[in-house]
């Protein structure tokens, strides 16, 4: 990369490129890059804030939304969009509750629907550990309060699965630290649950990555 960084967030793009935003190197960074076939491109406008330990979402194919994270040293629920194309940063709505070390994506509405909305998950607000989630309805300029966790984690990683859900995956809780555990919501309709899957990593682990891959790499 052109800058060298951690507690970074990164969203894979349309096309295949790679989105990074902040993270630390001597002190938190407000820059970002982007990934091309011809390698690492800095060219992009620098955040609004420093930011650290976020997430980033691809809302479109034209737009991203940074979520939360330490923001000019502070635990902070702001967010801010990226639009390609206009290459500028917007605020966008929120947090109901400020938090970092959290994980997010995006899930249906319900069973039937293909409509997507933006889901965040635990996570720390600067004294303790969350179990609180909030959703973004796709069109709304206003989060709600989505279905709890289990319990309380924080450091874990989200990823979409094929049907429109998410999978919770590892992470820190108070009593617990490296989970092995992965939880999986369907959808955020009236009758979803997290459910805890039988499957379960062979080693704990918090602050790792997380993504799909084909069946044929298994």
């Amino acid at each position: 990369m052109s800058s060298a960084r951690y507690a970074a967030a990164a969203a894979q793009l349309e096309d295949g490129k790679l989105f990074v935003t902040g993270g630390w190197n001597n002190g938190r960074l407000n820059s970002a890059e982007i990934l091309t076939e011809q390698g690492w491109e800095s060219n992009i406008p620098s955040l609004p804030v420093t930011i650290a330990d976020h997430c980033m979402v691809k809302v479109n194919s034209t737009t991203v939304i940074v979520i939360g994270g330490h923001q000019n040293d502070q635990i902070s629920g702001k967010t801010f969009y990226f639009t390609f194309g206009a290459e500028s940063w917007t605020e966008g709505p929120e947090l109901k509750y400020k938090r970092g070390y959290h994980s997010c994506g995006k899930i249906r509405r319900d069973k039937e629907s293909q409509e997507m909305g933006i889901i965040v998950a635990g996570g720390n607000d600067g004294l303790s550990d969350m179990a609180s989630v909030e959703i973004l309805h796709e069109g709304s300029n206003k989060w709600q309060r989505g279905l709890e966790l289990p319990f309380s984690i924080t450091e874990s990683q989200m990823v979409e699965d094929l049907n429109g859900g998410v999978i919770l995956i590892g992470g820190h809780s108070t009593s617990m630290t490296g989970l092995d555990t992965l939880y999986q919501l369907p959808h955020r309709g009236q009758n979803a649950v997290w459910t805890k899957m039988q499957q379960k990593m062979r080693t704990g682990r918090k602050k790792h990555t997380a993504f799909l891959v084909p069946d044929s790499f298994c």
